[in-house]
């Protein structure tokens, strides 16, 4: 998926906490999930996470809410535009040609929007997932996110109800919800991001020419991605990669495949860890752009390696 600007169903049986009183009465006492936001903050360097107990109160002109986002007609098409001209400023440009008069294909910013609002809730959640063994309420009206722009910068939790396993040091909490075990867990992230992406392309579905399949091949790569990423961040990318497998689990509908997180060697004999989309950012499709992504849906493991080959150590 591009980065910077290159290229519900109901939740498994929980443990049932209520035979146990709450240690947490006071209603100044830190939220279990500042903490887990904070290290996870800390460890991920690609964007940011903070929590804000007053949402509400963010300055409008920074942060967006993700519901106020899904109900504002005028938000992702004025986005879309912010993509278009970063894009167009970034291209190598013909002589004679400008930023101003570079065509930006409307799939490709449609594409670029698509990944990067999936971000918001998958990211958050799969660090937690991978650093705390916890998954909070990932519904819109818990998540606000800041804008680079054009891509997301910072992404923000309204701490409330969250899922953790039964050892768990906050499991006594009267937001957390017990499960049985990082199964069950994992099924939680999965159908929390689910959801939340169901109520994003309802909304902005209708905006792009992508069918159904190609919008959930984009959900079903930012949370395998966003698994990685997190591992990767605390320095074990193969916990990020056994996260996926666990998370994706066998590609519960409407997600439209397991993880595809795997290692492969390049041509100076370097191995990267990588994925096989099913989606595309479509950045190919830009004016002057010769080379496709490293992950590109496109092409075959012989072109990745090659590409591989080019950069710097992943």
């Amino acid at each position: 998926m591009p980065h910077a600007m290159v290229p519900v169903g109901e939740p498994p049986a929980t443990v049932s906490p209520a035979t146990v009183q709450p240690r947490y009465a006071h209603p100044l006492a830190a939220h279990p999930l500042a903490g887990s936001v904070a290290t996870a903050d800390r460890a991920v360097k690609l964007l940011s996470f903070r929590t804000s107990d007053r949402m509400p109160d963010l300055p409008s002109a920074q942060w967006i809410r993700c519901d106020h986002a899904l109900s504002d007609p005028d938000f992702f098409p004025q986005w879309r535009l912010q993509v278009a001209r970063q894009l167009a400023d970034q291209q190598p440009h013909a002589p004679g040609q400008t930023p101003e008069t570079t065509a930006v294909p409307d799939k490709t910013t449609g594409g670029y929007v698509l990944q990067w609002y999936l971000v918001v809730p998958s990211y958050l959640g799969a660090a937690l997932f991978h650093s705390a063994r916890r998954v909070p309420s990932l519904s819109p009206r818990q998540l606000s996110f800041r804008l680079g722009p054009p891509a997301v910068a910072e992404v923000a939790l309204h701490p409330g109800r969250f899922w953790c396993l039964p050892d768990d040091p906050d499991a006594r909490h009267p937001d957390a919800v017990p499960v049985a075990d990082e199964t069950a867990l994992g099924a939680i992230l999965r159908r929390q991001v689910i959801a939340h992406a169901a109520h994003f392309l309802t909304v902005y579905g209708p905006m792009v020419r992508f069918g159904s399949r190609t919008q959930w091949a984009a959900v079903t790569d930012v949370l395998d991605s966003a698994l990685l990423l997190a591992g990767r961040s605390f320095g074990a990318p193969q916990a990020g990669a056994a996260d996926a497998r666990l998370v994706l689990a066998d590609g519960e509908k409407p997600l439209t495949s397991t993880s595809t997180i795997r290692e492969l060697t390049d041509d100076r004999g370097r191995t990267h860890w990588t994925r096989l989309r099913g989606s595309c950012c479509f950045l190919y499709a830009m004016p002057g752009v010769e080379r496709p992504c490293a992950s590109c849906p496109r092409i075959n493991d012989a072109e990745r390696a090659c590409i591989f080959s080019t950069l710097d150590r992943a």
